[in-house]
């Protein structure tokens, strides 16, 4: 079954805002079983957008559309998709109780344009809206002598994402088949171009489950999908493949695997902590460069302050010698950019937190700053442990990318202190 999503908001053309329902409901429905062959954004045009909602619905069988379910004048998504479907509109008071009981929930008073949310194409099923006021609909109707699906959500992601898992999920379950898995593989120290040489027989070759590398900022992503009846099935086909590509010569390169969208934008992190945890180990930080981001990466994980007991942010010189011990001779003769500087700062951070690891950088994230001998991109890094201290420097991105520098910094910290845990570095 084709699935086809439909984003509505001018605010999305004009760039106001980024588009994560698109990203999140794409990456449902493909878990569900769809297809899907075209993501359209229209804005809030009534012409446009009934052109967009009838030219989806020619060639998918379900339509998703986001956004336009408000409860002003621009918006118009119930309309074009009820005209789509021949429907007329019709008021339901059911949906009003839930409305009025929001507004008494939060304590503010319903002005009178919240009822046009109330009035819902005739036969749709409802999707009582729990975390605002625009409900979803469900809709489902013969056009041009085959059946189509349309599924309506809110636009705003804190309503658009849990109204699409208690409600639409369930609504759209019931019409496929078959279920996609995707297992990631995530490789550390490899380009893109050189897995995919490796790869390309395998990929080439591969239909069910399909093979794909993907260029990450700081790593090399193999996606490995597939579609089975169930998701068991889908399971051991994705398992049985990566076991396969585990073989090949990036198999030493696989640094962790993962299957949902969290652990893979946040692959590192969540291998950092997983490796603390397994060993019953803590974890500090001294941040130069990045101020801090590292420990804000450990800290947005839930449950990480089991292993994460603090940082220290050195900026300065002075912070680095009186917090951190970094003698006033090491940063006098070779500087705060140094090896011997990040080693201290890892020694002083275990030190003063009693951390049983700890990792620091110290570096120049531009765009100025640099000199020809440590230009901008040069990092140290330190990793401390009762064995001793590892150290080394990195260079990062020759087009004095400040942001850029500072998320690999950051990346490279955390895998420096995961390949220290798993011996793979000897201090």
């Amino acid at each position: 079954m084709i699935c086809e999503i439909l984003c509505v908001g001018t605010e999305l053309l004009l760039g106001d805002i980024v588009n994560t329902d698109g990203a999140f409901i794409a990456r449902e429905t493909a878990a569900l079983g769809f297809s899907s062959y075209h993501q359209t954004t229209v804005g809030d045009n009534p012409e446009r957008l009934r052109e967009a909602v009838n030219l989806a619905l020619s060639r998918s069988d379900v339509v998703i559309l986001t956004g336009g379910l408000g409860p002003t004048c621009d918006d118009i998504t119930k309309n074009a998709v009820a005209d789509a479907f021949g429907k007329k509109m019709i008021f339901d008071e059911a949906t009003r109780a839930d409305i009025e009981a929001y507004f008494r929930r939060v304590g503010r008073p319903m002005t009178e344009n919240n009822l046009s949310q109330c009035w819902v194409p005739e036969g749709a099923t409802v999707f009582y809206n729990k975390w605002g006021t625009a409900p979803g609909l469900g809709i489902e109707g013969e056009i041009g002598g085959q059946t189509k699906y349309a599924v309506l959500l809110p636009g705003p992601p804190a309503e658009c994402e849990p109204m699409f898992e208690a409600c639409a999920k369930p609504w759209l379950a019931r019409l496929s088949d078959d279920v996609i898995y995707s297992l990631n593989l995530h490789l550390w120290g490899i380009g893109e171009s050189a897995a995919e040489s490796i790869l390309r027989p395998m990929m080439e070759s591969s239909e069910n489950p399909t093979v794909a590398p993907y260029a990450c900022e700081h790593e090399v992503r193999i996606r490995v999908t597939a579609r089975a009846r169930t998701l068991e099935e889908a399971k051991a086909l994705c398992r049985a493949k990566a076991d396969e590509i585990r073989q090949t010569d990036v198999g030493e390169k696989i640094y962790t695997e993962t299957d949902n969208p969290f652990d893979a934008k946040n692959a590192v992190v969540t291998t950092l902590i997983g490796e603390l945890r397994r060993r019953g180990m803590t974890f500090a930080t001294a941040e130069s460069c990045t101020a801090g981001m590292i420990g804000s990466s450990v800290g947005d994980i839930p449950g990480a302050s089991d292993v994460f007991v603090g940082g220290i942010i050195s900026y300065t010189n002075d912070v680095k010698e009186r917090v951190l011990g970094v003698p006033h001779e090491t940063l006098e003769t070779v500087g705060a950019v140094s090896e011997e500087c990040a080693a201290a700062m890892a020694e002083g951070a275990r030190r003063q937190t009693g951390a049983d690891i700890a990792v620091s950088v110290t570096g120049i994230a531009g765009p100025g700053g640099g000199t020809p001998e440590k230009p901008v991109g040069t990092v140290c890094f330190g990793v401390a442990t009762e064995k001793g201290t590892h150290t080394e420097t990195r260079h990062f991105n020759g087009k004095n990318d400040r942001a850029k520098i500072r998320r690999l910094t950051t990346a490279n910290a955390m895998m420096l202190a995961i390949r220290t845990l798993r011996g793979d570095l000897a201090p």
